[in-house]
């Protein structure tokens, strides 16, 4: 019994002396540990080397003692745009599903010379495609605002 005791001894003493020696053996070396790094200057850099970047130097601003007369500051005419008041249009409410159900109406009223009623269904139109409400490609929108500019114009040559 005592040689199996006597082992177990041994065997307990020669595991207890591997195991500190074990992190040794497993023991990584860095390759970049000698590679310069300035940012590990930066809380205690060293007096005689320069710093990384030069701080630039504020620049000097005469400032003018002279005072501006008030003379010199004259506010210049500008050329007032003189558009006409746009008429009142009654808002009315159509229910039409496509744009081209819209500017087949518009065309309905035009020929009839209603052009109130033709701007307020271009309008009705183009306030349904801005909310949202109705789809109409960039072409079709672009004729819905040029029959709007149009109407205006037609509505203020026979008033």
């Amino acid at each position: 019994m005592k040689p199996i005791i006597l082992a177990c001894g041994v065997f307990a003493v020669l595991i207890c002396l591997q195991t500190p020696a074990m992190p040794a053996n497993f023991k990584i070396d860095n390759p970049a540990e000698n590679i310069y790094n300035p940012a590990t200057n930066m809380d205690n850099p060293s007096p005689i080397s320069p710093p990384v970047q030069a701080i630039p130097k504020p620049k000097v601003i005469k400032e003018i003692t002279e005072a501006i007369p008030v003379e010199q500051v004259k506010e210049q005419p500008r050329p007032q745009l003189k558009t006409p008041p746009k008429p009142a249009i009654p808002k009315k409410s159509y229910n039409y599903k496509t744009v081209g159900a819209y500017v087949n109406a518009a065309k309905k009223a035009f020929i009839q010379d209603d052009y109130r009623e033709f701007i307020s269904i271009t309008e009705n139109a183009l306030n349904r495609i801005d909310a949202g409400a109705l789809k109409a490609s960039k072409k079709t929108r672009q004729k819905l605002t040029n029959y709007r500019t149009f109407g205006y114009g037609l509505l203020q040559q026979a008033e």
